[in-house]
């Protein structure tokens, strides 16, 4: 929460926050006064996930590599 109230200071409120559907995100909207402006549609979230794709190969790929 630390980090969406920074982000809101720093940026304004946002039209809409896209998330998944995890219930804890609900109540923190509330917290924060942007319950009104969240979307948890299915298809919406895919693209801040496939955005995280390179970082999760090389990520993997680091996991492989053991220093004798």
């Amino acid at each position: 929460m630390k980090f969406l109230r920074k982000t809101m200071k720093r940026r304004g409120k946002v039209e809409v926050s896209v998330t998944d559907n995890q219930r804890s995100y609900g109540a923190a909207m509330k917290v924060i006064g942007n319950a009104n402006r969240q979307e948890a549609v299915r298809w919406l979230n895919n693209r801040a996930e496939n955005s995280h794709q390179p970082f999760r190969r090389r990520e993997r790929a680091m996991l492989r590599f053991r220093p004798m």
